[in-house]
Parts: structure tokens; sequence; C-alpha cells
């Protein structure tokens, strides 16, 4: 459960830049369909902008969590040496999936907004779309790829757009943890060959 919890917070960023980039594609969606080239350059650069916030601090959470990593290291060494039982921030530890996990969790409402609006169309009319539109607003980044060129109502079925979201986030945010993580590898590597370089093998 600490699990979870930890990465759900982690995953409060990314949900957060995606109600605050609704808004800019909301802006990008009423530009008249006559201007569809600056519509879509818009929409390309709203995403890069969100990609390079997001991976920002994806990338940073990794270096953070291979640094809880090495000192859990060292004291797994100890404990291995003294018996003691030492604590371990196993929670905190880089493991590659996690990064993809904080992506993934950023997207479960527009799961299970998505859900709820399937459930409606087909249980209880094709006209109850509330929760496929409350989708469609969080994640407007993703849906309103499904109306740069169209001036008319939108389906019950464009909302399902906003499952790109659960495609896209998680590589945003895996990606650059694991990159994060390798930073710090190439790091603590760079220091054991300067160390072996002064010392030798026997360190």
């Amino acid at each position: 459960m600490k699990l979870v919890w930890h990465h759900v917070k982690a995953a409060v960023v990314p949900f957060i830049y995606l109600f605050f980039m609704a808004f800019i594609s909301m802006g990008i969606v009423l530009i008249k369909n006559d201007l569809l080239i600056l519509k879509i350059a818009l929409s390309i650069l709203n995403i890069a902008f969100y990609t390079l916030i997001v991976a920002a601090g994806a990338m940073k959470e990794g270096e953070t969590a291979l640094k809880v990593r090495i000192a859990n290291d060292l004291e797994r060494v100890q404990i291995i040496r003294t018996g003691e039982d030492r604590p371990l921030k196993l929670v905190e530890e880089y493991k590659p999936w996690k990064g993809f996990l904080i992506g993934f969790l950023a997207c479960v409402p527009c799961i299970v907004l998505l859900l709820i609006h399937t459930v409606l169309i087909f249980g209880v009319g094709m006209d109850n779309t509330g929760a496929g539109a409350l989708a469609g607003f969080l994640y407007m980044m993703f849906y309103s790829l499904s109306r740069l060129a169209v001036s008319t109502e939108p389906s019950v079925f464009a909302y399902y757009f906003c499952l790109l979201s659960v495609v896209v986030v998680p590589l945003i945010t895996g990606i650059p943890y694991i990159l994060g993580a390798r930073k710090i590898e190439k790091q603590q590597e760079k220091i054991k060959q300067r160390q072996r370089e002064i010392y030798g093998d026997n360190i």
C-alpha cells in the first residue's frame, strides 16, 4: 500500500499539468477551422511543452530513486557483515518500471471515467456522455486531436481519443525516469574509475 501511495503522490504532478494544458488545448480547438495548420502546430507545441516539463520531473525522480538504491545497497552490505537489522527505503528505491507506473497512475481517472462513459452510453442511452465529457476536458490535450478539423457536435466515441494518454503519459514519465537513473549510474562509475586510478583495485 505504501508503494502505491508513494507513486500516487508522484503522479499528481503529471496529472496537474494535464489539467493546465487542458485550458490551452481548449483555446486551440476554438480557433477557426480555416487555420487548421496553426491548430495542428499549436497542439504539437502544447504536447511538447507538457513533455518537457513532466519529463524533467521524472528524470529528477529517477536520479533520486537511484541514489536511494545506492544508499540501500550500502545498508545491505552492513546487514550482511554485522547481522544488524537496519531500515531500508524500499518504497523509494529505483526500479525501472516505477517511472511508467507514475505515468499510468496519472491516467487512471481517464480509464475510470471512460469505463463509466461506456456503461452509460450502452446501458442507459447514447446521450449520457457526462463522464466522457469530463474525461475529454481533463485529458483535452489528447481529446483535442479528434476536434481539430471538426465543427459539428462530437460523437460519443470521440472521447476514446483520451485513451492515447494511457500510452503517451507513461512513456513521458518512464523513459526519463530510467535516463535519470542512468545518469547517476554513470557518475558512480566515473567515481569508481577515478578511485581505481588512484588506489588501484584494492579499494
